[in-house]
């Protein structure tokens, strides 16, 4: 699986989330390895 395909299927499962607290972690990780890669 290519990684458009990855990042595609990733977003499809992330926006069936129902979870306030699923979502704070996403945007805790995202936000971390925003940090790493700067």
């Amino acid at each position: 699986m290519d990684l458009d395909t990855r990042k595609i299927a990733f977003v499809q499962e992330f926006l069936k989330l129902q979870s306030d607290d699923v979502v704070s972690r996403f945007e805790k990780i995202l936000k971390k390895g925003k940090k790493e890669y700067l």
